[in-house]
Order: C-alpha cells, then structure tokens, then sequence
C-alpha cells in the first residue's frame, strides 16, 4: 500500500514539475536570475556570470508561441558591475521595444566603502548606448543603488533607486521615468528616510496606477514595508504608509526587499521581517490584518510572487534545510487560486543548494528560475511548473 502510494505521488509530481534545465556556463558562476517581458508579452530572463573578477551579462527569450528558448545573448556590461542579488543588473522594455539594462558599480571611497554609481544603457534595433549614470550627482562617496526598472502604461520605463541620504539616517527613494526618443528625466524624491539596502518592487497597469513597495525605515528604527500609489500614470504620488505594521527593529541592513503584484482581489505583497512578533515570511492583501501565509522562521528566505490569468497567485521561496552536518536550500512553491485554495510543492532537487528563485507565466504554466549549486558547479536552472 505504501509502495503504491510513493507511486502515485512520484507520478503526480513529474506531471506538475517540468524537468530542470540549467541554462547559463557551467564553467562560469553564474547568480541573479531575473526576469521581465517585452512589449509584446514574451519573456525574458537575465543573469550573471562571474568569469574570474569579471562580470559577465546574459539574456534568453522565451517564445510564448514554440514555448521554448532562445540562445543565450551577451550584453556587454562594466566588468565590475555589482552582483548582489537585492541590486543586480536588470533589463525592462519600451513599448516600442527598446531595452534598458540598468546595473550598480561599487565605487568605495574615504567617506563609504558602500558609495557608487547607478547606470543606464539602451538597446534600439540592436545597437546599445554608451552607459551613463541615472543620477546627475556623481561625486565620489555618494551612493546611488538598489534600483527597479518596469514598464509604464504609456510606453517608457519608469526607475525607482535608493540615492544619498537626505535626513539623520536612512537613505532617499527617488523616481525618474524615460522621455520619448530620450533616456530618463529628472528624478523626484518620493521618500526622505528609507531603509539603505534592500530591493524595490513596483508595477504599473492601463487605468494609470502605478504602484511600489519598498523597505522603509522609520523614526523609531523599525524597518518595515512601505507602500505607495500613483493613479495618474505617476504624475503625483501618495505620502508612503505601512503596508503591514511588523516592528521590526535592526540596527543592519537585511538585503531583503519584498514582491508586488495585482492579483485577482487588489494588491498582494510578499516579504521577510525577522521582528520578535513572528519572523518569517508574510504574504498579505493591501488593507488587510490578516495573513494569507505565514512561513514562520529564519528559515525562509527569498519570497517572490508572480500571477496569471486565470486568477491564481504563485508564491516562491528558498527554505534553509539540514541532513545531518549538510545545510542547504530549497526552492518551495505556493500556488493560491482564485478562491483562496492553496497547494505547495517543492521544486528543486535536495542534491543542490538552490537560493533567489523568480518566477513568471509563460501562458502555459508556471516558469522559474534560480541558482543551483552542486559542488563546485554555480548555475542557472530553471524549471516549468504546471
């Protein structure tokens, strides 16, 4: 009975989990999948490749109609370009189908060993700009980092970063967003005091909402999520306010940021805190006291969301787990219907330390990817997910 049992199951998870293919140079470490999409929705999926000190960029579409691959493309990039998962490089698309890969360079000096440079480079018909700052300021010992690219309803890119600190702690969310035939205009400041060193989340949709949702950094020193809205295509947006109030008092940076999407019923946010009144990760409506998860401990890390069509939100993360002397991660998955109705599996294999899963819709199923470690082999995989 039991042996019939593990069949069954075995035949249910190789019907619900696609086989694993790594994608990027097995002699390279690779690290910081991220995906994103064209404007004519196929998606698009980056990395990073570490050939000794040098960076190395990478990009692959997935056709949405043959449902496979592309070859890997190389994008050139500075060889120092950071690699922390919470800034990695990244790419977003125009309307018109010019990409803009946006990337941090660490540029330590007297006054901070974290200070450096945001910057923009733009692909039209296959010819990329010389790369140039984001920011207008760049004096040495100022930091500019942490940034978000994502597409706008009326065409451009909209960016959002973590520039030089304005008040008594804490550093500035600023906003700027490409003009027609142009890169990026004058940025404005959203917030004054922000938590220094975790990534943003935002999207924007056709009725002119534009929303984001960041680390903030109160008076108090609690870090918690803070959420903030545009309903006219990003013209003016809200004061922040608290996306869920968790208290969280650290005096370190947590290189955590959290995940936004629109779902079926508004707003749903994903992130981690480590506050004493439940650490973990929390995946909550906007508005809402209660929890729709709560993965509770320091065991879980990474979450990221993603939606579909049809309805359902899906729910990635990395789990910490132990055989014996042995500690690795493994990437588990949620999947919430349109209902409320939830199921979980883990997607990758227990022979591999797996961490920074992402995650989209490819029109057919669920497709994610992460970073795989097997020995000394740092890869790319990714995986399909019915």
């Amino acid at each position: 009975m039991m042996m019939k049992f593990s069949l069954i199951l075995f035949m249910f998870l190789m019907t619900n989990l696609g086989v694993g293919q790594s994608i990027s140079d097995s002699k390279h470490i690779a690290m910081d999948p991220s995906f994103t999409r064209k404007s004519d929705g196929s998606l698009v999926l980056s990395w990073v490749e570490k050939q000794g000190d040098t960076t190395l960029f990478f990009r692959k579409v997935w056709n949405k109609t043959l449902q496979v691959w592309s070859n890997n493309e190389a994008i050139h990039i500075h060889p120092r370009a950071s690699t922390h998962a919470e800034g990695m490089p990244k790419l977003a698309y125009k309307a018109d189908g010019t990409c803009i890969l946006m990337y941090e360079v660490n540029k330590p000096s007297e006054k901070s060993r974290f200070s450096g440079d945001l910057y923009i480079s733009m692909e039209a018909k296959g010819i990329w700009t010389k790369a140039q700052t984001i920011h207008r300021d760049s004096t040495a010992g100022l930091s500019h980092s942490f940034g978000k690219i994502f597409p706008l309803a009326n065409g451009q890119v909209g960016a959002l970063w973590l520039d030089i600190k304005l008040g008594p702690k804490g550093r500035t969310l600023v906003y700027a967003e490409t003009l027609e035939g142009m890169g990026f205009g004058d940025m404005r400041v959203l917030d004054k005091q922000t938590c220094e060193c975790c990534r943003i989340d935002a999207l924007a949709d056709e009725q002119g909402n534009v929303d984001l949702i960041y680390r903030d950094l109160n008076d108090q020193g609690e870090r918690d999520m803070a959420y903030i809205h545009s309903s006219n295509f990003g013209k003016s947006f809200t004061q922040p306010v608290t996306w869920m109030a968790d208290h969280w008092q650290v005096n370190a940076c947590p290189h955590a940021g959290p995940s936004l999407v629109r779902g079926p019923h508004g707003l749903e946010a994903t992130w981690y805190t480590g506050a004493n009144s439940g650490s973990g990760i929390k995946w909550a409506y906007q508005g809402k006291k209660e929890l729709i998860l709560h993965l509770k401990g320091d065991k879980y890390r990474q979450a990221q969301l993603a939606t579909n069509p049809k309805g359902d939100v899906a729910l990635v993360y990395a789990q910490i787990k132990q055989e014996g002397e042995r500690y690795y991660k493994q990437i588990g998955m949620y999947v919430k219907d349109k209902q409320g109705k939830m199921r979980h599996l883990m997607v990758s294999n227990t022979d591999s330390d797996c961490s920074y899963p992402v995650i989209q819709w490819t029109g057919k199923s669920w497709l994610l990817a992460y970073e795989s470690w097997k020995g000394e082999e740092r890869v790319i995989q990714v995986k399909e997910v019915n």
